[in-house]
């Protein structure tokens, strides 16, 4: 990433709900934060896939570059 903005979307299991997990990406420009939720499957992984593409799509032009990188974390984010 170098100093270069990109695109960056972070997955993280959600606490106490083993195979589900919550994926976010923020927009700098709008100051917001998208999310989604999903669940470790072939459903999940096709819905993360759509969503790193609208991100991708919306977004993409106020970054150098479109490519987008994934940080995937092991600290549990709860949902309350």
């Amino acid at each position: 990433m170098n100093g270069n903005r990109c695109i960056q979307i972070t997955v993280r299991p959600v606490a106490d709900r083993d195979g589900e997990y919550a994926a976010y990406g923020e927009s700098e420009f709008l100051q917001a934060q998208f999310c989604v939720y999903l669940k470790d499957s072939n459903f999940g992984a096709l819905s993360l896939r759509a969503f790193s593409e609208m991100i991708r799509k919306a977004f993409g032009k106020n970054y150098r570059s479109q490519e987008i990188y994934f940080k995937v974390g092991g600290v549990l984010v709860s949902f309350t």
